[in-house]
């Protein structure tokens, strides 16, 4: 049961802050991907750094779980109620997919333990054999949302004066 909640945490708060503070699904996975880099790329001069101010065993993992949980938690801060009102419902399933995504980079960086109790359930291990797929999809559906929202619109003032030009 335990585990069940780490994984509802897991996944779950960053949809439910997703959804409540209205930020766009773009700008939410963006912030995902930006902290997968940063784990990738910086994660162990990160632990290095953290080691040498902090003394623990567990300086790799504070790190590596700073390092991606840090541009998400700005993007929540900087960017709330940056999606209109009437545009919740088409963020929901890239919200969703985010968040799943975002557990499915988090989980691997938990220690054995943890790692095991979450894996051990049900849904955790369903998660684990389906992590490429879920962040593949969650990339799939932020684009889609992507390209239908952000599309540029003409500028009918300038379609105008282009019109008197062919004339």
């Amino acid at each position: 049961m335990e585990s069940l909640v780490i994984l509802a945490v897991i996944a779950g708060l960053p949809i439910l802050l997703g959804l409540l503070l209205r930020v766009s699904a773009v700008f939410l996975f963006a912030s995902i991907a930006a902290g997968s880099l940063l784990v990738t790329y910086m994660g162990d001069d990160a632990s290095l750094a953290l080691g040498m101010m902090v003394r623990g065993q567990d300086t790799n993992l504070i790190a590596q779980l700073i390092l991606l949980l840090l541009p998400v938690g700005l993007t929540f801060l900087l960017l709330r109620k940056t999606m209109p009102r009437s545009k919740l419902l088409l963020h929901v399933p890239a919200v969703v997919m985010s968040g799943l995504a975002l557990a499915a980079l988090a989980l691997p960086l938990l220690d054995a333990a943890a790692q095991e109790k979450i894996y051990a359930n049900e849904y955790g291990n369903m998660l684990r054999e389906s992590q490429d797929i879920i962040v593949g999809a969650a990339a799939v559906v932020v684009l889609l949302l992507m390209w239908v929202t952000y599309r540029h619109k003409e500028d009918k003032k300038h379609k105008k004066s282009e019109e008197g030009f062919t004339r």
